[in-house]
């Protein structure tokens, strides 16, 4: 994939919805910059519980807090104890690409791959664990990502950067459930509460959507 100014309108498929980063966040066209219901109860929540722990690790590895924040609600809700079983789970031991514990919902299996080491669920049901192993698989997800939101989404849920033309799927980026566009729908929305929260909060975010925002030189 080309590499793309995000502050630009962009899409990586071109029957999808178009969309760019701004001050607030993801704008999308004809949409605007989108947010969730109401107070953004979820997003504070995640970030008073955790908040110290997102900013270790997206410290150590130059990754934008607030998409990891996004992430965590999407997956979980911010729920450190969520247990996610996929079809055809046997076992830990037997299935780990089968099981997704803790806040982030990574599987067992490609937190391991992530990480390089061995864990289970005991281990990524700590909360700073799993933040951990989600962070270190989105940041190996950056090069087909570039921090794109939208992107970020789809990657984390499907495993990668691809097409679906299903009628309720704007973004037309493969996500679950196939055919919607629910995921990155939600994640936009929490990312964009994650910016203002982070942005207002006395716990300032280590790296940051505005280091993301700067970083894009325009020519």
């Amino acid at each position: 994939m080309a590499a793309t100014n995000l502050l630009d309108w962009h899409r990586p498929f071109a029957d999808g919805v178009r969309w760019r980063l701004t001050d607030l966040g993801v704008e999308v066209e004809g949409a605007g910059v989108e947010r969730t219901k109401g107070e953004p109860a979820t997003v504070t929540r995640v970030w008073r519980l955790f908040g110290a722990a997102i900013n270790q690790t997206t410290r150590r590895r130059r990754f934008p807090a607030e998409l990891v924040v996004a992430t965590i609600c999407t997956e979980s809700g911010g729920r450190a104890d969520a247990v996610r079983l996929e079809p055809g789970y046997v076992s830990d031991e037997q299935t780990p690409h089968k099981v997704s514990p803790g806040l982030m919902q990574t599987l067992i299996s490609t937190a391991r791959e992530a990480l390089q080491m061995t864990v289970d669920r005991a281990w990524l049901l700590d909360g700073a664990h799993s933040i951990e192993a989600g962070c270190a698989y989105l940041a190996r997800q950056s090069a087909k990502t570039s921090y794109d939101p939208p992107l970020v989404a789809a990657a984390y849920n499907s495993g990668g950067i691809h097409h679906q033309t299903g009628s309720q799927n704007r973004w037309k980026l493969r996500q679950f459930p196939i055919g919607t566009g629910e995921h990155c729908d939600r994640f936009a929305r929490f990312y964009n509460d994650a910016v203002v929260v982070l942005g207002s909060s006395p716990m300032r975010p280590t790296m940051s959507h505005q280091d993301l925002l700067r970083e894009q030189v325009r020519p």
